[in-house]
């Protein structure tokens, strides 16, 4: 049973969360002995587990990272206006054999997500982004995955995954199951061309920290559809967090990547969030920006929109766009204004419809005679 790879939340820990005010999360989070009498209960539930091993690049020794720091902080939160359920299943076992400590977050993790639960993993290493990705194997059959990092993770594909190359490991490993991938906020002087220009080969998607800064609503489209997403910590600018390995003076600022974990939130595919990069500076206020984020994760997903049908005319207002080349059709969510843009994917004269997210940047290119950038992406796939 993959629960036996989890250490428990500390009875002190647990004591604390129970005598916060009964506003707080801490009070209505659930542990481990809890579960088994309430998961039946239970429809939507957002499972926290952290990995407190972080290996050294250069020796690949075991070094431990602690989040009862910030457990402390997310527990005195304040409660929104939810209805999800929250658990805390504590940390995963870690072994001295890497590859085993690696299949074993692999396990935890596809069988929290096989549960039914949406998981925040709090971490150290990046590299076990590669497991979060290989726990969708037999869940999911295409997979769209999304990072939130200031570099492309396109390192030499070694026998080692690293924080450096786990992105190339995904590409380049069976089974082939990427079918989209968004990476958002790089930086241009932290990434060669040559690995943009393989990306944009791949079709898949690398938005620049500058064009998310001016218009933070630009990743909604993206994660709209995502199963996954990996936050590196490293992408926050230093002044506002220095809890990480790689602090560089540029990065997203605390308002804005909170505003971008609710985004993450806000989609209805997303079943894992990988928080990594996390390092011990006992600093009170990252600790307490790392459990903000957390917070507005859980906001998003608890007030995500219903899965409605597009044919739903109560709910979805569908636009044609007539151009010379191509009569595009969109469909404009007429409660969160959210937009969609069908794409034509048929086969052997077997017609076959995608409707995929799409920004108001792409209808307004579709209005003006241009491909929609989103529209080009996804159709290339099949071309």
């Amino acid at each position: 049973m993959y629960k036996d790879f989890l250490k428990p939340v500390s009875e002190e820990l647990q004591d604390f969360a129970k005598s916060c005010n009964s506003f707080a999360l801490g009070t209505s989070i659930k542990f481990r002995e809890d579960v088994i009498e309430l998961d039946e209960k239970s429809k939507d539930k957002i499972a926290i587990i952290g990995v407190t091993e972080s290996r050294s690049k250069q020796k690949d020794l075991i070094e431990d990272v602690e989040f009862s720091l910030i457990r402390t902080q997310l527990y005195e939160l304040q409660m929104g206006n939810w209805s999800v359920d929250l658990y805390d299943f504590g940390d995963v076992n870690y072994y001295d054999d890497k590859a085993e400590s690696e299949k074993v977050f692999r396990e935890v993790t596809n069988g929290l997500i096989r549960e039914g639960y949406i998981v925040v993993v709090l971490g150290g290493n990046p590299s076990l982004g590669y497991q979060q990705y290989r726990a969708y194997d037999k869940i999911v059959d295409k997979i769209s995955y999304l990072t939130i990092d200031h570099k492309l993770r396109l390192g030499k594909d070694e026998l080692q995954t690293t924080e450096g190359n786990y992105l190339t490991k995904i590409i380049s490993n069976e089974p082939f199951n990427l079918l989209d991938y968004t990476n958002i906020g790089f930086q241009t002087y932290f990434v060669a061309q040559e690995k943009l220009d393989l990306l944009d080969q791949l079709n898949f998607e690398a938005l620049r920290l500058g064009v998310i800064s001016d218009n933070v609503k630009e990743i909604e489209p993206y994660s709209r559809d995502a199963n996954a997403a990996l936050l590196n910590l490293s992408s926050l600018q230093g002044a506002d967090f220095s809890s990480s390995k790689h602090m560089t003076p540029n990065g997203f600022t605390s308002r804005e990547i909170c505003a971008l974990t609710r985004y993450l939130g806000f989609s209805n595919k997303l079943t894992s969030l990988y928080v990594c990069d996390y390092i011990e500076n006992y600093k009170k206020l990252d600790h307490l920006l790392i459990a903000q984020m957390i917070w507005y994760f859980i906001d998003g997903k608890n007030h995500r929109p219903e899965i409605k049908s597009f044919n739903d005319t109560q709910y979805f207002e569908k636009i044609f766009v007539p151009t010379e080349g191509y009569n595009y059709i969109f469909y404009r969510n007429t409660l969160t204004s959210q937009l969609w843009i069908e794409v034509d994917n048929t086969v052997d004269d077997e017609r076959k419809v995608e409707i995929i997210p799409c920004s108001e940047k792409d209808y307004e290119q579709a209005l003006n005679g241009e491909i929609p950038n989103r529209w080009w992406k996804y159709f290339k796939k099949f071309y």
